[in-house]
């Protein structure tokens, strides 16, 4: 994977150049295998990209990647799945087919065509800016489904862009914390702050944009390309509400290994085999097709039960599951690292696993891991959306915690939530609007699910996959949460994601997942469903610098009415956590 990094100076001064490189190399982890920068209009623009080289032939140029006629320059980050494909299509250097970069095939598309007519063309995960010389713009793109990001910093000096908040801190030197987002976490299941983050003045750009900075005028302009709302289809859902159940779970997996096979790379790749259906499904599809170097499980020991049926899983796949083994001290001990790489609160508890799983594959010389995020939100697979949405409820809101404000019995000085709120509901609202060819239950539930995935797994698991693996120098991959994939799941019926009258209970969530899980494996391997795995709660409570410094919160009766709130839903544990993860952030960036 790669990283992006540019400064424009707004002020007509010029960059300290010790300054950009510094910041620029921060990003180094990201892309080891090369380094790329160039100062353009007299040191008042800096440009760098970090390379990790996995397609075509390293380009070991140190200067950035041009187009043709060297008009334009780009900085990239993600990888274009069908750029052979589009080269042989599109383009004029099909006699270098073999030795081409997706990056290099990238620039000369976008000199020969349109910036959408381009992107709608892509399969891939991208986020990367184009600095047009001619006409002296930035042209600033990511893809819709939300893997890769771009982080962007605007004040009367600088225009900042980067992969990564540390590297725009690192250039900054000073910074402010935002605590609008950081009390807003107390109200959502996950740190989810959308396109915020908690420093002042560092946004995510969102989604699915084209974005164009002017460096004329100091001014940018952002455009919605692509909306995944707009996938939901009224056909598409027809389509497959007529398939017999044999017919939709082979159209399923004709498309998942059609997508798999321009994935997997041809370098050294590993897989996350946790003994789920997800993840060892995905496992057990690439070993038909091409072999890992390794599989690999974290133990978190005591916790993860499925770990003992772990050997019955490499009868079916080779080569056989590592075991990676984590406890309480070594959560205790990288949990602290995790904080300086994602540069916020922990979007959620496991994240010390993914920084095992990462460095294990490092280790072992893998260039791409693959994982499988974001299933349990599409198809229904999370623990409690059965006892949720079997019983009676209001249809007409968003009954999903994950993507919702719960009122969890916390109150903030002079803090309100309403905005974020109605951020939320809007979006639920919007999807909501666009499955209203279903009946009012199957409605409210697909939306719910829609939701939770562009909502929370995108802000939760696909930013803290790209963050942390790409930190170690790997590339994280998921065949789901792929576009063409996406498009499938969105639209399937709800008795394929959960079947409340199927007969057999542990085929009444994921049904169509678990159908072609038993192409692959014995059906027996289908095995009760396991929570988010971590010691979360072992860590050292404390609320010092929440409380001392009056950050967070300002009233003693506030904080004994937090750790005294006790649910059945263990309410009170997560509470907990959120106080703990709060407080080791502000431990470092305060």
């Amino acid at each position: 994977m790669c990283g992006i990094f540019l400064v424009n100076s707004k002020n007509n001064i010029k960059l300290e150049k010790n300054r950009c490189l510094l910041a620029a190399k921060d990003l180094f982890n990201r892309g080891p295998d090369s380094f790329k920068s160039e100062f353009f209009l007299n040191d008042k623009l800096f440009i760098s990209n970090t390379v990790l080289s996995i397609t075509g032939k390293l380009n070991n140029n140190k200067k950035l990647i041009r187009s043709k006629n060297k008009n334009l320059a780009i900085s990239f980050n993600g990888e274009i799945y069908n750029y052979l494909d589009l080269n042989k299509k599109f383009n004029s250097f099909k006699t270098r087919a073999n030795k081409l970069s997706d990056t290099e095939l990238l620039i000369n598309l976008h000199e020969n065509y349109s910036t959408k007519n381009v992107i709608n063309k892509l399969n891939g995960m991208y986020a990367y800016v184009i600095y047009d010389i001619k006409k002296k713009n930035i042209l600033i793109a990511n893809d819709p489904q939300g893997e890769k990001n771009l982080y962007y910093y605007e004040n009367k000096n600088f225009f900042i862009i980067s992969s990564t908040i540390s590297s725009i801190l690192k250039y900054l030197k000073v910074y402010k914390l935002n605590f609008k987002t950081l009390k807003n976490y107390f109200y959502s299941r996950h740190y989810m702050p959308l396109e915020e983050t908690c420093f002042n003045g560092i946004k995510l750009f969102p989604n699915g944009i084209i974005g164009n900075y002017s460096l004329i005028n100091k001014k940018i302009e952002i455009k919605e390309y692509d909306n995944p709302i707009n996938w939901i289809s009224k056909k598409k859902y027809n389509f497959f509400n007529k398939l017999s159940e044999n017919e939709m779970i082979n159209y399923f997996e004709k498309a998942l290994i059609k997508q798999l096979k321009i994935m997997i790379p041809n370098k050294n790749f590993g897989c996350i085999a946790s003994g789920g259906i997800d993840s060892t499904l995905q496992a057990a599809m690439i070993s038909k097709i091409k072999k890992a170097k390794m599989n690999l499980v974290v133990n978190h020991h005591g916790k993860d039960k499925i770990i003992k049926h772990i050997p019955q899983f490499n009868n079916y796949l080779f080569p056989k599951i590592n075991i990676l083994k984590s406890n309480k001290n070594i959560y205790s001990k990288k949990i602290k690292n995790c904080y300086d790489i994602v540069s916020s609160p922990l979007q959620t508890h496991d994240l010390v696993g993914r920084v095992q799983t990462s460095e294990v594959f490092k280790k072992n010389k893998c260039k791409v891991f693959f994982s499988a995020d974001g299933c349990d939100e599409l198809l229904g697979g999370q623990q409690l959306y059965h006892d949720l949405y079997k019983n009676i409820f209001n249809y007409k809101y968003n009954q999903s915690p994950y993507s919702s404000i719960k009122n969890l019995g916390i109150n903030f000085d002079n803090h309100k939530v309403g905005e974020y709120k109605k951020k939320l509901e809007k979006y639920w609202k919007s999807v909501f609007s666009k499955y209203s060819f279903l009946n009012l239950k199957e409605r409210n539930i697909q939306s719910s699910l829609f939701t939770d995935y562009f909502i929370q797994s995108r802000n939760v698991a696909n930013r803290s996959n790209d963050l942390i693996a790409c930190n170690y120098s790997i590339e994280p991959r998921n065949v789901y949460i792929q576009k063409p994939i996406l498009k499938i799941l969105i639209n399937l019926p709800l008795k394929y994601k959960i079947n409340f009258d199927n007969p057999d209970k542990k085929m009444i969530q994921k049904p169509l997942l678990k159908k072609l899980f038993t192409k692959y494996f014995n059906e027996k391997l289908i095995l009760p469903k396991e929570g988010f795995s971590g010691f979360p709660n072992n860590m050292k409570k404390t609320d010092y610098l929440l409380t001392k410094k009056n950050l967070i919160i300002k009233k003693k009766k506030n904080r004994e009415k937090i750790y005294k709130y006790i649910d059945k839903n263990n309410l009170n544990r997560d509470v907990n956590w959120k106080f703990i993860n709060t407080e080791n952030f502000l431990e470092r960036f305060v």
